[in-house]
C-alpha cells in the first residue's frame, strides 16, 4: 500500500511540474539580432520562449513543440536530453536549432511533454516585425510586446 501511495505521488508530482512549463514569448517576424549572431536574417532570429512558473525544477527534455497551421507537414522539435527550466526561468528556442518556423501571416504553436499530452499552445492571425507575442506578467495574459525579451523576464511597452 505504501509502494501505491508513492506512486501516485510521484506520478501526482510530475504532472504538476508540467502544468508549469508555459509558452511565454514568441517572435514570429523578426527585424532584429536576436539570436546574438551578428547577422539580421528573419527566420534564423524567430524564437519560442519557456517559462517555469512553478517553485521546482522541470526536466522537459523530450517536450515536443510543434508549428501546426503554416506549413504542409507540422514541424516538430523534440527538447534535448538535459534541458532543465529552474523555478522562475526561462528556456529559449531559436529556429535555427528547432526548425519550428512562425508564420508571419498567422499560426499556431503547441507545446506537447513527453507523454504526447498538450501542455500549452498559442494561435495567433497576424504579426509585426519585432512585435513579440507575450505573457504579460510573465505566465500571464497574452499580449503584444514591442520589446522582446528573449530568456528575460517580459514587460509591458507603450
Amino acid at each position: 500500500m505504501r509502494y501505491l501511495v508513492y506512486l501516485v505521488s510521484a506520478f501526482l508530482a510530475v504532472n504538476l511540474a508540467c502544468a508549469n512549463v508555459l509558452i511565454n514569448e514568441m517572435l514570429p517576424s523578426p527585424a532584429s539580432d536576436w539570436n546574438g549572431n551578428g547577422h539580421i536574417s528573419g527566420m534564423d532570429d524567430e524564437f519560442i520562449e519557456l517559462y517555469n512558473s512553478g517553485n521546482q525544477s522541470v526536466d522537459v527534455s523530450g517536450y515536443v513543440l510543434k508549428d501546426t497551421v503554416f506549413r504542409s507537414t507540422p514541424g516538430e522539435y523534440a527538447l534535448p536530453e538535459g534541458s532543465v527550466i529552474g523555478p522562475g526561468e526561462f528556456l529559449v528556442i531559436f529556429v535555427s536549432t528547432s526548425g519550428v518556423f512562425q508564420g508571419n501571416d498567422g499560426d499556431a504553436i503547441e507545446l506537447y511533454d513527453r507523454s504526447g499530452s498538450l501542455v500549452d499552445e498559442k494561435r495567433y492571425d497576424t504579426s509585426t516585425e519585432d512585435v513579440s507575442l507575450a505573457r504579460i506578467p510573465d505566465g500571464g495574459e497574452w499580449k503584444n510586446s514591442t520589446a522582446p525579451t528573449p530568456g528575460k523576464p517580459n514587460r509591458l511597452t507603450a
